[in-house]
């Protein structure tokens, strides 16, 4: 884009100087070259010499006269002009053998100067037809040669009306030719020549001449603003299209809080190519989005789950861009008391129009059964987000397990249509338990995902056995379900996704074939691990997992705790007591501070805070990057301390 403004800009230039010479120099070219001519040949006058590019028939846009009465080839003699030697001459220089306004010269001038009207007419014409096209073209050669079309035209229009009103003031042609030269060459006039008088200007310049230049600029002037306006709509689509194209790309937040895996991408400002077998991360937005989105469809998966299509109220791309395994918050107002839950996006980043969820409908679950029984198309939703570090782009590894159970396929499902999308090289492995075969969500499209994708192999085990027609593996994901189904699963990145029991006996199963603990990537389900605060529910009830299932907090609270400390906070101006039991966030929502969170349970990284003073312990840091942690950043639902803290919430 910026070489077409260049281009343009060189036009502007190029045409200026056109309209400047035209204006400085307005003699016609054939009469300049008879009034200025070069040495005479042996023989001849100077004013006999024929003018330079002469040519015996005239043609539109030339600027020789032929002579009345003279005849083909110069050697005729007669009519009111004599004899010419030399062929026919310009037709000022023509003018200067006219003594006296004559019938006959008022008919040859007044029938040259309609020719030169009508010649002058087309030739802007055509010129400004070329011009446009040549702007259009960024063909600054085009552009010169657009400009001296219409520079000749101005000349014969201005030379054509000069001469009919030379002829409407009975001035003789000698005369009117000899002013006509001395303005064009800006010799003062030894008398005032009336019919040429057309007024003065600055810089020596006719105000007819400065008014012809002034439109001409402006209409310049007004075709480059519009092709500059379109040249920059036309760079922000392509921006828009392809946001990752060129520049800094923001590197993605680690997939947990644990060490990237051996070999994986060093991180920096500018993202170099990346290695065989894996590719760039997606850009995801920074900071959390809020806002209300449409329900555009909703898709029955099985008989309690179903899946919620999400667009932009007013159409186009949805307002942020998020990583493969991060989710979505949303609250409403369920039978007058606020709820907030948290659900993983099951679709891929690769969809920009859209954003899905898949909801479990859970008797206890106050929004999931509201979204079931309630939300129809077209109701707006209120959500957040993206939030949750438990993500894969393919740049971490160049290979992928994934282990999910029930519910806990979503996030799963989200990496898999991301990397399908971007045709990732590398080895892609889902291993998926369920209860029924009718409890296999999304089944139907990973077998269709796998025939078109060598490199995506899925396993699958049911824990009953009522569908008969069930080829697969019976029972949970054992530790020989897992070695059959990868092969050297210990030199390979492992994502697990499900309820708890099922998570922590698979990490152990894991931890026996070899795999490395900071290899193991989780995403909890089920009930969060903190004391539920005093006095009625908070705005925000606890939430679900990052993943999608709905944790409960555990009603085990009696009574305040016993508190040895306190925890002041910074931004809200007050302090509560903080028991050696209770978490920071515990201490937050017993005051009304709010500290936004979802999981509870120390992987979803939403509940981050600065903590300026004291020293705190994380039983869970999953969701907290080292980098952070290193810059004083805690996790508030598992920070605990038997000191006084002072955060920043």
């Amino acid at each position: 884009m910026r070489r077409d403004l260049g281009l343009r800009a060189a036009a502007a230039v190029l045409l200026g100087g056109a309209l400047i010479g035209a204006a400085v120099a307005q003699t016609d070219p054939g009469d300049h070259s008879a009034h200025h001519p070069g040495p005479a040949a042996p023989g001849q006058s100077a004013l006999e010499q024929p003018a330079a590019g002469a040519m015996a028939p005239a043609s539109p846009g030339s600027d020789v006269t032929p002579v009345p009465g003279a005849q083909p080839g110069g050697a005729g003699c007669g009519g009111m002009m004599g004899c010419m030697a030399g062929g026919p001459r310009p037709f000022y220089a023509t003018l200067l053998d006219m003594p006296a306004l004559t019938p006959e010269a008022r008919r040859f001038i007044e029938t040259e100067a309609a020719r030169r009207l009508g010649w002058g007419a087309q030739a802007i014409t055509t010129g400004q037809m070329r011009l446009d096209h040549a702007l259009a073209a960024s063909d600054p050669t085009a552009v010169g040669q657009a400009a001296a079309g219409i520079r000749q035209g101005l000349l014969q229009l201005e030379s054509g009306t000069a001469a009919l009103r030379a002829v409407e003031t009975g001035t003789p042609p000698r005369q009117f030719a000899l002013a006509w030269f001395r303005d064009q060459l800006g010799v003062e006039a030894a008398e005032a020549v009336a019919p040429m008088a057309m007024g003065g200007g600055p810089w020596g310049l006719s105000w007819y001449h400065l008014t012809t230049m002034g439109f001409l600029g402006a209409f310049l002037a007004g075709a480059l603003l519009i092709q500059y306006a379109r040249m920059r709509r036309i760079g922000g689509l392509v921006k828009r299209l392809m946001p990752s194209s060129s520049g800094a790309t923001p590197d993605p937040a680690p997939a947990s809080g644990g060490p990237p895996a051996p070999g994986a991408a060093a991180s920096s400002p500018v993202k170099a190519a990346a290695p065989p077998g894996r590719m760039p991360a997606p850009a995801a937005t920074k900071r959390p989005w809020s806002g209300v989105l449409r329900v555009a469809a909703i898709f029955t998966e099985t008989s309690n789950v179903k899946t919620f299509r999400l667009m932009e109220p007013e159409g186009g791309d949805i307002p942020f861009t998020f990583l493969p395994g991060q989710f979505l918050t949303f609250s409403a107002e369920i039978d007058g008391k606020p709820v907030r839950r948290s659900y993983t996006i099951a679709s891929s980043p690769a969809q920009h129009s859209y954003v899905e969820i898949a909801v479990k409908r859970e008797e206890q679950g106050a929004e999931s059964r509201y979204l079931h029984d309630q939300v129809a198309i077209g109701d707006l939703l209120q959500v957040s987000g993206p939030s949750g570090v438990f993500t894969f782009t393919g740049e971490e590894a160049g290979s992928i397990v994934l282990i999910g159970g029930g519910i806990g396929i979503t996030p799963m499902m989200c990496v898999i249509r991301y990397l399908t999308d971007r045709a990732f090289p590398g080895d892609i492995f889902f291993l998926y338990g369920a209860r029924t075969v009718e409890d296999f969500v999304f089944r139907e499209e990973l077998e269709y995902l796998q025939k078109r994708h060598p490199n995506l192999r899925v396993a699958a085990t049911m824990m009953s056995a009522s569908e008969t027609t069930w080829q697969g593996a019976w029972g949970a994901i054992s530790k020989e379900f897992i070695a059959h189904a990868v092969p050297e699963i210990a030199r390979r990145r492992v994502h697990v996704c499900g309820p708890p029991a099922m998570m922590e006996a698979v990490k152990a199963e894991l931890l026996e074939l070899g795999v490395a603990r900071d290899k193991i990537k989780t995403e909890a389900f089920g009930p969060a691990q903190g004391r539920v605060p005093l006095g009625p529910p908070p705005a925000a009830a606890a939430p679900q997992a990052a993943a999608a299932g709905a944790p409960s907090p555990s009603p085990d609270a009696a009574g305040p705790p016993s508190a040895t400390a306190q925890v002041e906070f910074t931004i809200s101006g007050k302090t509560a007591p903080l028991a050696p039991d209770q978490t920071v966030l515990e201490a937050a929502e017993s005051i009304g501070v709010e500290i936004d969170y979802s999981c509870r349970v120390g992987t979803c990284g939403t509940c981050v805070v600065p903590l300026l003073a004291g020293t705190v312990t994380m039983e869970v840091e999953e969701g907290l990057p080292p980098e952070e942690k290193a810059r004083g950043i805690i996790l508030a639902c598992q920070a605990k301390s038997i000191g006084s803290l002072v955060v920043e919430a």
